[in-house]
C-alpha cells in the first residue's frame, strides 16, 4: 500500500478567512457515516481559529460557472494560482495516488465590499476528474448550501428567473423575511436570503451582498455542536425547533419538520456563521462524499489558524482526524510559511485550516512518481 487511508494523527514532515456556519442535525434511522471519532472537548482548547476565508466550489465548466457568478455579483477575483502543485499538495485532497494534480481553471472570486466574507475557491480540476453531481438536496448531510444574502429578492428572482436559473420552491416567507434556494448551472445549492424590507438599487439586476452563512446537516447535533466549539464556535444561537408544510416545501419536502438546529460564530470573529442543523426533514441519507476532494459543488470550507503547526498538535491531542499531513502551500515550491491540512469533522466533512509554518525542506515525490 501507498498511503493510509485517512490519518487521525499527523507528523510533521520537512491563505483563509471565516464569515459564518449554520449546524442542523439531520434525523435518520440509517446508520451514520462511520467515522466516529474520540474527540474531547474541554472548555481551555485554543486552536487559534481567527476567520473564514472561502468555501471551495468546483464546477465541471469553469467559464459557464465565471459568468454565472459574476452576475450574482462576484466580479471580483484573484488568480495566477499554479495549476499543478506538490505531492503533499495533492495529498491534502485525498488524491494519495497522484504525483501531483492538474487544474483547468482556478480564481478566488468575492462580491466586492461584502457585508464579512464571500469568497469561493472556484476550481475545474482537470486531474483528477470527477463528474459526480452536487448534493440535490438542501438537507443532505454535510456541507449543503450557501446562503446568499440580498436587499432585494423580489427582484433578484425575477431576474434569476429571465436567466433560466432553477429554483427548489417558490420563495418562502414575506417581504423583509424570506428565502428561496436556487442552483448553478452545475446544479450547486445557494440559499438567497432576504433579512430587511427590499432596498436595493432599483436599476440594478442583481441584489446580492454578503454570504452570511455555510448550511452543514449532520447526524447529531450534540456531538457537532461540541466538535465545533471546540474549533472556537461557542456563540450559539438556536434555531426554530419546527417547520411547517410551506417551509417544508421551501426545502423540497413534501411534510412538515422538526429540528435541532443553531447559527454559531467566532465571538468577536469576522461575522460568519454556521448553520448546523440535526432536523426531521427525512433527507437523503447519503453521506457526505469521500475523498479525494474534487466532486462537484461545495467540497469544503477554508479557515484561518493563527499557528497551523499549533493547531495540528493541539487537535491531535483531542483525536482529530486529519486527511494528511501539513501540506506547505501553495507556490508549489514546497518551500512556504503557509501550510494547509484538511480536518475531518464527525460526519464526514472537511474542514480546511490554513496558517503559518515553521519552514521546512522540501519533500521528494515518492520513487514511484519518478517511473511514471
Amino acid at each position: 500500500m501507498r498511503r493510509p487511508h485517512r490519518l487521525r494523527s499527523v507528523r510533521t514532515l520537512r491563505c483563509v478567512l471565516v464569515f459564518g456556519v449554520v449546524i442542523v442535525s439531520v434525523a435518520c434511522t440509517t446508520p451514520a457515516p462511520d467515522t466516529e471519532q474520540p474527540v474531547s472537548q474541554p472548555r481551555n482548547v485554543d486552536v487559534g481559529v481567527t476567520a473564514r476565508i472561502h468555501i471551495n466550489t468546483q464546477t465541471t465548466d469553469f467559464a459557464r460557472a465565471r459568468a454565472f457568478y459574476r452576475m450574482l455579483g462576484f466580479t471580483a477575483g484573484v488568480g495566477g494560482f499554479p495549476k499543478t502543485n506538490t505531492h503533499l499538495m495533492a495529498r491534502s485532497l485525498g488524491m494519495y495516488d497522484l504525483c501531483t494534480y492538474e487544474l483547468q481553471a482556478i480564481e478566488v472570486i468575492a462580491i466586492p465590499e461584502s457585508w464579512g466574507p464571500s469568497s469561493i475557491d472556484l476550481i475545474q480540476f482537470a486531474v483528477p476528474f470527477s463528474a459526480a453531481p452536487p448534493y440535490a438536496s438542501p438537507t443532505h448531510l454535510g456541507m449543503a448550501y450557501a446562503a446568499l444574502l440580498t436587499t432585494d429578492l423580489a427582484a433578484d428572482v425575477a431576474h434569476l428567473t429571465t436567466q433560466d436559473v432553477e429554483f427548489l420552491s417558490e420563495p418562502y416567507g414575506v417581504p423583509g423575511d424570506r428565502f428561496v434556494f436556487f442552483t448553478d448551472p452545475d446544479g450547486v445549492l445557494y440559499k438567497l436570503v432576504e433579512t430587511a424590507p427590499p432596498h436595493g438599487d432599483p436599476e440594478a439586476d442583481m441584489h446580492v451582498t454578503a454570504m452570511p452563512y455555510i448550511g452543514l446537516n449532520v447526524s447529531d447535533f450534540d456531538r457537532s455542536l461540541a466538535y465545533y466549539q471546540m474549533l472556537g464556535y461557542t456563540d450559539v444561537r438556536p434555531l426554530g425547533a419546527t417547520g411547517a408544510l410551506a417551509e417544508a416545501r421551501a426545502y423540497g419536502l413534501d411534510t412538515p419538520f422538526t429540528r435541532r438546529g443553531a447559527d454559531i460564530a467566532l465571538p468577536g470573529g469576522d461575522q460568519h456563521r454556521l448553520r448546523r442543523g440535526d432536523d426531521g426533514r427525512h433527507p437523503a441519507r447519503t453521506p457526505p462524499y469521500p475523498p479525494p476532494i474534487n466532486h462537484v459543488g461545495i467540497a469544503r470550507m477554508a479557515l484561518a489558524v493563527r499557528d497551523l503547526d499549533r493547531a495540528v498538535s493541539v487537535l491531535q491531542q483531542h483525536g482529530a482526524e486529519f486527511l494528511s499531513e501539513i501540506a506547505p502551500c501553495c507556490s508549489g515550491t514546497g518551500e512556504d510559511t503557509t501550510g494547509i491540512i484538511n480536518l475531518i469533522d464527525p460526519d464526514g466533512i472537511y474542514i480546511e485550516l490554513v496558517g503559518p509554518i515553521e519552514r521546512r525542506d522540501p519533500i521528494a515525490p515518492p520513487e514511484w512518481c519518478e517511473a511514471r
